[in-house]
């Protein structure tokens, strides 16, 4: 499955002028996305990855983290 800008910046509470912004801007802030011709799509598979990737507070073992 994939998202168009819109529904990528609704996920995350954003405007879709601040991801197309992103995209052209600083895409390295970006999950993964392909162009076709002049859409861009994001997978939801590469969001979900992106998204664990980036989490601040990630637990190993129990619930206290250890």
């Amino acid at each position: 499955m994939y998202l168009t800008i819109k529904q990528f910046a609704e996920r995350f509470n954003l405007s879709a002028s601040t991801v197309a912004s992103d995209i052209s801007r600083n895409p390295g802030k970006l999950p993964p996305f392909i162009r076709i011709g002049r859409a861009i799509r994001f997978s939801l598979d590469d969001i979900v990855e992106w998204e664990n990737a980036h989490r601040q507070n990630k637990l190993k073992g129990d619930i206290n983290g250890y």
